[in-house]
C-alpha cells in the first residue's frame, strides 16, 4: 500500500500515463479524428461527439480503476507497477479503435467526401526557409552530462571494488558488480544516447515538411511553426531532464549520498517535470498548433504549392489508406522520412520510406548495444 516516496514513484507513472489516455482526441486537429480524416463540414457530426465522448468516460474509468490498483502494488514490485501500465494502454488502444471503426462506419455510409475538392497543399519554402534547430537548448543536457563525468572522474578512486548497480523502489541494492571505468560511468552512457536520441530524432523533424491544411495553408503554417518551436525547446528541455534524473541515481551508484527510498523518490523528479512540460505544450497547442486560435499574418516568402480556390469545397486529400490503424505511415510515393502524427502529440516515421527503416534498425542496434554494455556492469 501507499507508505512513502517510493509508492508514490509506483503510482504517479500510472496517473499520468492514464490522465494523458483521456485527454488525447482533444489534442488532435478537428479535421483528424481517432486516425481518420474528417472534412470540415462533418467535424460536428452526431457519430464524432458521441465516440469522443463514449472514449473519455471509457478510458477514464480504465485510468481510474488501474491507478486505483496501482496504489495497492507492494513497494519495490517496479515490474507490477509497469504491467499495469501495458495494461492501461492496451486497454485505451482498444478504447481508440472502437471509436475509430464507428467513425469510418458513418464516414463511409454517408460518403463524407463525395462532391468536395481535395487537394494537397505544402509550403514549397520550407526546405529553404526551415524552423531553425534551438541548439542553445541543447547546452543544458550537455552541461549535466558533463557535470556527471567530472563528478565521476572525482568520486572513481574513491569507490569501493564492488558497486551498487542496482537498486530496488525502496533503495534496497539488489545486484552489485566489479569496479571498471565501464560500471562505474554506464549510466554517463545512457544519458549520451537519450541525448542523441532526441536530438537527432528532433533535428529530423526540423527538417521534414510540415501539415499544412488546404482551407487555411498559411495560417496553418505559422501554426505548425510555433508547435515546432515550442515542442523542440520542450523536448530539449526533457532530454537535459532526464539526464539530471541519471545524475541524481549515479550519485547513489558512487555513494555521494546512500541510497534510500527518498532518494529514488527525488531522482525521479526531473523526468515527471520534462513529461509534464511536453504535456502542457500538446495541451496548450494541441497536435501540429490546431489547438491555436486566430489567422497568421500573410508571409510572402512563403509560396505554397496550391491554394484553395473554393473556401467550403476544397479539404486536403482522404489519405486513410496510407495510415494503418491511424497510427503507422506507408507511403512509398511520399519522400518525407519524419510526418506529424494522428493521433496524440508529435510525430511518427514514413514506414514507406527505406531510410526511415534505416533509422529504426540504428536505433536499435543502439538500444540493444546500451543494454548489453549495462547490462554486464
Amino acid at each position: 500500500m501507499i507508505r512513502d516516496g517510493a509508492a508514490l514513484v509506483l503510482l504517479l507513472p500510472v496517473a499520468l500515463v492514464g490522465l494523458f489516455t483521456c485527454i488525447v482526441p482533444a489534442l488532435t486537429a478537428p479535421t483528424l479524428q481517432f486516425g481518420v480524416r474528417i472534412p470540415p463540414q462533418r467535424v460536428q457530426a452526431p457519430v464524432i461527439r458521441q465516440q469522443r465522448r463514449a472514449y473519455f468516460w471509457r478510458t477514464g474509468l480504465l485510468a481510474v480503476v488501474i491507478t486505483a490498483a496501482a496504489a495497492f502494488v507492494p513497494v519495490g514490485s517496479a515490474l507490477l507497477t509497469g504491467a499495469l501500465i501495458l495494461l492501461l494502454l492496451a486497454a485505451g488502444l482498444g478504447c481508440y479503435f472502437l471509436a475509430r471503426e464507428r467513425i469510418i462506419a458513418v464516414k463511409e455510409a454517408e460518403d463524407w467526401y463525395g462532391g468536395l475538392r481535395q487537394t494537397i497543399a505544402t509550403d514549397t519554402a520550407w526546405r529553404t526557409d526551415p524552423e531553425r534547430f534551438p541548439i542553445v537548448w541543447l547546452l543544458p543536457a550537455l552541461a549535466v552530462i558533463a557535470a556527471t563525468v567530472v563528478v565521476g572522474v572525482v568520486r572513481y578512486p574513491q569507490l569501493p571494488d564492488q558497486l551498487p548497480v542496482h537498486f530496488t523502489v525502496d533503495g534496497t541494492v539488489d545486484r552489485y558488480a566489479a569496479k571498471s571505468v565501464l560500471t562505474a560511468f554506464a549510466l554517463v552512457l545512457t544519458q549520451v544516447f537519450v541525448t542523441a536520441l532526441i536530438a537527432g530524432l528532433l533535428l529530423a523533424t526540423y527538417r521534414s515538411r510540415p501539415e499544412v491544411d488546404a482551407a487555411d495553408a498559411v495560417a496553418s503554417t505559422q501554426r505548425y511553426r510555433r508547435f515546432l518551436s515550442a515542442m523542440g525547446r520542450g523536448l530539449l528541455v526533457l532530454a537535459a531532464l532526464v539526464d539530471l534524473t541519471l545524475l541524481l541515481v549515479a550519485f547513489q551508484m558512487w555513494r555521494v549520498f546512500p541510497p534510500s527510498s527518498a532518494a529514488t523518490a527525488q531522482a525521479t523528479v526531473p523526468v515527471v517535470v520534462g513529461i509534464i512540460v511536453i504535456a502542457a505544450i500538446g495541451v496548450r497547442m494541441g497536435q501540429a498548433g490546431s489547438r491555436l486560435r486566430g489567422r497568421a499574418e500573410p508571409a510572402p516568402a512563403r509560396e505554397l504549392a496550391e491554394r484553395p480556390s473554393a473556401p467550403g469545397t476544397t479539404v486536403n486529400r482522404d489519405d486513410d489508406r496510407f495510415w494503418v490503424g491511424g497510427l503507422f505511415y506507408v507511403n512509398r510515393q511520399d519522400p518525407a522520412v519524419v510526418v506529424s502524427r494522428r493521433f496524440g502529440v508529435g510525430w511518427t516515421l514514413n514506414f514507406g520510406n527505406p531510410w526511415a527503416w534505416v533509422a529504426v534498425a540504428v536505433i536499435a542496434a543502439a538500444v540493444v548495444a546500451l543494454t548489453v554494455v549495462v547490462g554486464h556492469r
